[in-house]
């Protein structure tokens, strides 16, 4: 699944399949192609599912849900991600 068929998906129950990796945003899951998904209200992997495949099923969302980097007075630079995220909700998975 490329991101133009995952854009086509926004707001839609979909299947996906993909590698459960854990971010600093949150739980992910890594496509074939490499893109990432966050699993909404999912903290982390459990390590019985961290590195796995696994099938996941949601509502794939497109929205801000990492916020910005932001710059400090003395030049500081905060962790985020420029842009807008993938997201999963009502997530349901299990390993391949």
């Amino acid at each position: 699944m490329n991101e133009e068929s995952l854009h086509d998906l926004i707001d839609q129950n979909a299947i996906l399949i993909g590698r459960s990796e854990n971010a600093k945003g949150g739980a992910v899951i890594v496509l074939q192609n490499q893109g990432v998904i966050y699993v909404r209200n999912l903290s982390f992997w459990e390590d019985d599912v961290l590195g796995k495949q696994v099938s996941i099923k949601g509502i794939i969302r497109l929205e801000k849900y990492i916020p910005d980097p932001k710059v400090s007075e003395d030049g500081a630079i905060s962790q985020g991600a420029i842009g807008f995220q993938y997201v999963l909700d009502d997530a349901q998975w299990h390993i391949k």
